[in-house]
């Protein structure tokens, strides 16, 4: 089965969504979690019916003011590499925040952990994290859920020796503190085959993190082993974990899922959330330029101009537009609600002769 349509058979069963709000690339960012889920003492969500609006709230609409901000650059992807990579992201709804995700892909499309990055307007923080199976945003924007993953290469052996997943255990620990559930022993009996043509061992633990607050780190908390695929239940109460993928491709579905409550407690019965509006953008390949014509983003009160490589802005004030302030070099993507966020592709200084000279960042704009 496709990605797509694995997808759309997954929302069909959890969330009571129409096929058409799937997108194609769904299945790599977000969801296409399984096309079952299964939970210890609780059914699969579409045994429970539709959600009601109690289950299901909508995003929070009070009013707020972008915080003020310092400029700032921001790369995506400070890690993991592959032959290419897509760059895709989401605003909330009120476009108060934005969710890059710079997905890298090995020869073959083989899988490649992601490098993640949210930015608010409303704290003017950033948080990211690199090596990433997956992320998701909660419905209401204020925590990230990610499968945060573990590659081991087998090397010129050819083996992953079982005493490894000692160093990979003790990599996740660090993340959010030991738990019992973090052992080598647990993650490599999680773990699964993440190339076909050398001898790769990949494994994830779920964490989430508290980006709402207005803190220099995220708070964030380990919740479950694996995490291929991840997504929130539509009140943000519960997360539905994609256990392994059916393939070795970087876009493969997950086998199955299991449903796991965020904070502990009891599952509830509320449907996944609604499909992710992700918007691709361009790739990042050595053999593919990106393109570098002239653009305007229009946030309010603020244009965003792309000439020359170059990103400016421009402030309405009560004479007109402001004089030209340089941002920083690139093409510009994408903006949050005040453009005080701007999502580019701009050069990348230390790519290697066979890597792509692009890459994904972020400028924060005071």
């Amino acid at each position: 089965m496709s990605a797509y349509r694995a997808g759309v058979v997954w929302l069909a069963l959890l969330a009571g969504c129409s096929p058409g709000e799937v997108r194609p690339d769904s299945s790599r960012a977000e969801s296409s979690v399984a096309r079952q889920a299964t939970t210890d003492g609780a059914r699969p969500a579409a045994a429970r019916g539709a959600a009601t609006s109690e289950m299901c709230p909508a995003f929070p609409r009070e009013a707020w003011t972008p915080a003020k901000v310092g400029a700032a650059t921001f790369v995506v992807n400070r890690a993991t590499r592959g032959m290419a990579a897509r760059v895709r992201w989401a605003l909330a709804p009120d476009s108060s925040a934005m969710l890059v995700v710079e997905d890298p892909a090995g020869v073959e499309n083989e899988a490649v952990p992601d490098g993640v990055l949210y930015a608010t307007e409303r704290t003017g923080r950033t948080w990211r994290m690199d090596s990433v199976w997956s992320a998701s945003p909660s419905p209401d924007w204020t925590s990230v859920a990610v499968g945060r993953a573990v590659v081991l290469q087998g090397g010129e052996s050819q083996v992953v020796a079982p005493s490894r997943w000692e160093g990979a255990a003790k990599s996740l620990a660090a993340i959010a503190g030991a738990r019992p559930a973090l052992t080598a022993d647990s993650l490599h009996a999680h773990s699964y085959p993440v190339s076909g043509m050398a001898v790769a061992e990949g494994a994830a633990a779920t964490f989430v993190a508290d980006v709402a607050r207005d803190a220099r780190d995220a708070p964030i908390r380990f919740v479950n082993l694996d995490g291929w695929r991840v997504r929130w239940s539509c009140d943000g109460h519960d997360l539905l974990i994609g256990v392994r993928p059916e393939r070795v491709q970087d876009d493969a579905s997950a086998k199955s899922a299991r449903r796991v409550a965020v904070e502990n407690g009891p599952l509830t019965a509320a449907p996944a959330a609604d499909s992710i509006a992700w918007v691709d953008g361009p790739t990042l390949d050595i053999s593919v330029k990106v393109a570098r014509d002239a653009r305007t983003l229009r946030a309010r009160g603020r244009l965003i101009e792309g000439r020359s490589d170059r990103i400016t802005v421009r402030d309405s004030t009560a004479s007109g537009w402001s004089a030209r302030r340089d941002v920083g070099a690139g093409v510009p993507l994408a903006t949050t609600r005040n453009g005080r966020f701007v999502l580019a592709i701009a050069p990348r200084a230390d790519a290697r002769q066979y890597e792509s000279p692009d890459q994904a960042v972020v400028y924060r704009v005071p």
